[in-house]
């Protein structure tokens, strides 16, 4: 079953700013728990220039990680954003799973998340969540 994409972070404003990590795999409900609690404590100490970030995630179908910030508190600074996408690495190579892989998108098919290739799904006009997405507004509208 979807989740209410519409919903997501409604403690963040719509302008927030977004980073979507898509695992090669569907994670086990270990692996997805380790992912969770790694997650949190990386949020909660998440910051740019010593300031906390107001910041959210989540990890979608035990496969899809989703980062947040709203940047009207405080921007995602270079060195923020490089804490982040070394700290998806890390449980990437910890996981051995790949979270990078441009390439991959995940189709929403009646109700159902799949992975497809992305000239695949944009040639076969699929629905999938557009892993180039930055704002918040925008991953709300998926359906």
């Amino acid at each position: 079953m979807l989740p209410n994409f519409s919903q997501l972070f409604s403690n963040l404003p719509a302008h927030s700013r977004v980073w979507l990590y898509l695992a090669d795999r569907k994670l086990d409900a270990t692996e997805a728990n380790y992912v969770n609690e790694q997650m949190q404590h990386f949020l909660s100490n998440w910051a740019a220039h010593n300031k906390k970030l107001a910041c959210d995630g989540v990890l979608l179908f035990n496969q899809y990680l989703i980062l947040a910030v709203d940047e009207d508190i405080e921007s995602a600074s270079g060195c923020s954003i490089d804490s982040s996408v070394r700290f998806v690495k890390a449980l990437g190579t910890e996981l051995k799973v790949d979270f990078f892989d441009r390439l991959k998108v995940m189709v929403l098919e009646n109700g159902e998340p799949l992975i497809s290739n992305y000239f695949e799904a944009v040639e076969k006009q699929q629905n999938f969540i557009n892993p180039m997405i930055t704002k918040l507004e925008e991953l709300r509208g998926v359906n």
